[in-house]
C-alpha cells in the first residue's frame, strides 16, 4: 500500500494549530450550548481532527507535486482536493453524530438531524478551511524562497567580493604588469610612438575598468567583452602573430546583462594554457548566443585541449565561477567545460536579461 511522506515540520505545524483551534473551538461551543461536557466534546473530535490532518496531508502532497506547475493548473487541481476532502469530513462528522445519537445520546436528536441546509453549511465549511489551509502552504513557500533568495543575495555579494580581489590580484600581477611595460618600452626604444601611446592608453583602461566596476552590480556584455578586448589587446602586443582573436555577439545580446569579470579567468587559462606553450599560437573566440531563455557565453580555443584548471593552475578560476552563477542564479547558472584535442571550450549559461534603456535615452 502507497504511504504519504509527513508533513514537512512548519507545514504540519500550522495545520495542526489550525485544525486544533478549531476543534477546540467546537467542543467549547458544543458544551456551552448543554451538549455534554467539554471533555465529552473534545474527544468525539479528536477522531475527526485526525481524519482532518491526514487528508491535509495528501494535499499538501499534491501541492508539492504540482507546486512548480502554473497557477492555472494547480489552483482549480488543489480547489477540486479541498472539495472534495470537505466532502469526505462533513460525511464523517454528520455520520459520527448521528451514530451518537442513536446508540448513546438520544436527547441530540434535536440539533443532529441531517437536511440540505445543514449539509450545505458543514460542507462550505470545511472545505473554506481546507482551501485555507492550502494558501498557508502557498505562504510558507513563499516566505522560504524569499529567504533562499536574501541566502542567495548575500552569498553573491560575498563571492563577487572575493571575485573582486582574485581579478585585481591578477591584474596586478607584477608578471603582466613587466610583460606589458616591456612591451611598451621596447615600442618607444624603436621609435613607434603612436604604437607605444596606443599600448598606454589601452593598459590604463584596462586598469581603470577593472578599479571602477563593482563587482556586486552586473553590466552588460558590451562593456564585459570591450574588457576582455583590451586585455587581449594588450596580451596581443606580448604574442604577435600568434595571438588570434575572434568575438561573435549579435548586436541584440550586447545589451545582456552578466556578472562583471565572469569571463575574464576563461580568457586568462586561454591565453595561458593555449597561446602561450604553442610556438605556432592558437586562437581564442568568444561567442554568445541566445538558447530559448538563456544566454550561452562560449570561451573556446584551439590548443592542446588540456583541460586549463585556471589561474596558476589551481583550479581557483573556474571554481569561482560556477560559485558566483550557483550564487546568482541557482542552478539557472552554470558552468560548463570540455576539453578536446582541438582545444577548450568553457561555456557560461545563465538566465537572459536586457537591460532596460534610461527614459529619454536614445
Amino acid at each position: 500500500m502507497r504511504t504519504y511522506p509527513r508533513l514537512p515540520g512548519a507545514a504540519a505545524r500550522i495545520s495542526l494549530i489550525l485544525w486544533a483551534f478549531g476543534y477546540v473551538l467546537v467542543a467549547l461551543l458544543a458544551s456551552m450550548l448543554g451538549r455534554g461536557s467539554f471533555l465529552l466534546q473534545f474527544l468525539i473530535q479528536t477522531p475527526l481532527l485526525v481524519i482532518a490532518l491526514a487528508q491535509v496531508a495528501v494535499i499538501h502532497v499534491l501541492w508539492r507535486r504540482f507546486a512548480a506547475r502554473a497557477p492555472m493548473i494547480l489552483w482549480p487541481l488543489l480547489a477540486l482536493a479541498c472539495l472534495t476532502a470537505g466532502a469526505i469530513q462533513s460525511a464523517v462528522d454528520l455520520g459520527l453524530y448521528v451514530w451518537l445519537t442513536r446508540a448513546f445520546f438520544p436527547a441530540w436528536a434535536a440539533w443532529t438531524t441531517i437536511d440540505a441546509s445543514r449539509i450545505g453549511f458543514v460542507l462550505i465549511l470545511y472545505s473554506w478551511t481546507f482551501c485555507l489551509n492550502a494558501t498557508l502552504f502557498w505562504a510558507l513557500r513563499s516566505e522560504e524562497a524569499a529567504k533562499a533568495q536574501r541566502r542567495r543575495a548575500a552569498q553573491a555579494e560575498a563571492v563577487a567580493q572575493d571575485a573582486r580581489i582574485e581579478a585585481l590580484r591578477f591584474q596586478l600581477n607584477p608578471h603582466f604588469l613587466f610583460n606589458t611595460l616591456n612591451a611598451i618600452s621596447s615600442l618607444v626604444i624603436t621609435h613607434r610612438n603612436a604604437e607605444a601611446e596606443a599600448m598606454t592608453s589601452r593598459l590604463a583602461s584596462f586598469l581603470r575598468t577593472s578599479f571602477d566596476t563593482d563587482p556586486k552590480q552586473p553590466i552588460s556584455l558590451a562593456d564585459e567583452l570591450a574588457t576582455i578586448e583590451s586585455y587581449l589587446d594588450i596580451e596581443g602586443v606580448r604574442f604577435g602573430e600568434r595571438l588570434h582573436v575572434t568575438l561573435d555577439c549579435p548586436p541584440d545580446l550586447l545589451s545582456a546583462l552578466v556578472p562583471s569579470f565572469i569571463l575574464q579567468p576563461l580568457v586568462e587559462n586561454a591565453v595561458k594554457y593555449a597561446v602561450a606553450p604553442s610556438r605556432l599560437g592558437a586562437t581564442i573566440g568568444v561567442a554568445a548566443r541566445q538558447v530559448g531563455g538563456e544566454l550561452a557565453i562560449c570561451v573556446k580555443d584551439t590548443g592542446r585541449g588540456c583541460a586549463a584548471p585556471s589561474v596558476g593552475g589551481t583550479g581557483v578560476g573556474l571554481r569561482n565561477i560556477r560559485t558566483r552563477l550557483a550564487a546568482l542564479y541557482g542552478p539557472a547558472g552554470r558552468l560548463e567545460t570540455a576539453a578536446r584535442d582541438t582545444g577548450f571550450t568553457a561555456t557560461v549559461r545563465l538566465p537572459l536579461h536586457l537591460a532596460i534603456p534610461s527614459p529619454g535615452v536614445g
